[in-house]
């Protein structure tokens, strides 16, 4: 793979129930808080929905050797020093054993 790419790995949870309820853009177009969707939520790699053997598995058949940014936008683990550290941890877990060697 050539030239300059810039790979971030979040995830995100999904409640389809929810989505005809609160419609596409969730609550945040009612003014409300931004991270209040509705039917979906940002998730640290490896509590969400993305399937990151697959994801990762891809970037090795195209030859990507640069860094996978960890985005963490979770709710659920963060608020506190600790809690995103363990977000942080979680999606460590999740990503290490499919990146390194």
């Amino acid at each position: 793979m050539t030239g300059s790419v810039h790979t971030q790995a979040k995830d995100v949870e999904l409640f389809p129930g929810r989505r005809n309820r609160y419609g596409f853009f969730g609550t945040v177009d009612k003014g409300g808080d931004p991270w209040a969707t509705g039917w979906w939520r940002y998730r640290v790699p490896g509590l969400g929905e993305v399937d990151w053997r697959r994801i990762i598995d891809r970037f090795h058949d195209l030859g990507y050797t640069g860094t996978v940014s960890v985005e963490h936008e979770d709710p659920v683990w963060g608020g506190t020093p600790e809690k995103v550290r363990q977000g942080l941890r979680i999606a460590h877990r999740t990503l290490s054993p499919l990146i390194e060697p």
